[in-house]
C-alpha cells in the first residue's frame, strides 16, 4: 500500500465530507474544492493531477480562492508558477503513518471523550480554536459526526486537546486535528 497516497486519499475525503454535509463540494477532473460557510474548515481545494500553468489559470478564473487554502502534495510545482498566481505558503503539514503492528506504552494517560451532542462539539470546536488558532463551526462537527469520530482529550476531568479519527475505507483510519491547548503542550500528550 502506497501509504502517501493512502494519507492524502483519507484527508481530502475528510474535507469533501464536511462540505457535502455542511457547505460546498464540488469534484471536476482536475481539481475538487470543499468549503463550509462560517468555518475555517475546511475551505480547501485541491487538485488531481499536478496542476500545470493551463489548469492553474483555468481554475483561477472559475473560483475566487480568497479565503480558500490550495492544497498541493506534488513536489514538482515550483514556487514561481504558483506565485505568478497569487498564492503564497501558509503552512506546510507532515503526514505521518505507522503499521499498527503492536500497542505503545505511554506514561502520560488520558482519557478520550466521542463528541455526541450538540455541548460536547461546541467544546471540541473551542479546544481546536484553542490549539490551532482557527476555527470549526460546532454545526460542522454535529452534522459529520455520524461518520467523523470527533474526539476530546483528558488529563483527569480537564479537557486539554482534540483529535479527529477518520475511518472512509476498511484499511485505512487517518488520525487528524491532534491538538493540545497552549496551557498543557510540552508534556507529551499529543505523542
Amino acid at each position: 500500500m502506497d501509504l502517501i497516497k493512502a494519507n492524502i486519499n483519507n484527508l481530502t475525503g475528510l474535507w469533501s465530507l464536511a462540505g457535502r454535509l455542511d457547505g460546498q463540494f464540488l469534484s471536476s477532473e482536475e481539481y475538487a474544492i470543499s468549503t463550509v460557510a462560517e468555518s475555517e474548515w475546511p475551505n480547501k481545494m485541491w487538485f488531481h493531477l499536478p496542476p500545470t500553468k493551463k489548469i492553474l489559470e483555468k481554475t483561477f478564473r472559475a473560483w475566487n480562492s480568497k479565503g480558500i487554502g490550495v492544497a498541493l502534495w506534488y513536489p514538482d510545482i515550483t514556487k514561481e508558477l504558483l506565485e505568478s498566481h497569487g498564492l503564497t505558503l501558509k503552512n506546510e503539514l507532515t503526514g505521518m503513518s505507522m503499521q499498527l503492528n503492536g500497542s505503545i506504552d505511554h506514561n502520560q494517560r488520558l482519557t478520550f471523550r466521542k463528541v455526541t451532542d450538540v455541548g460536547l462539539a461546541a467544546l471540541w470546536s473551542s479546544l481546536f480554536l484553542k490549539a490551532f488558532g482557527y476555527w470549526i463551526n460546532p454545526s460542522t462537527v454535529i452534522r459529520t459526526m455520524d461518520k467523523v469520530d470527533y474526539l476530546i482529550g483528558n488529563k483527569g476531568q480537564e479537557a486539554i486537546g482534540t483529535a479527529v479519527l477518520f475511518k472512509e475505507s476498511p484499511a485505512v483510519a487517518g488520525i487528524h486535528s491532534i491538538g493540545v491547548v497552549p496551557e498543557h503542550r510540552r508534556k507529551g500528550y499529543a505523542a
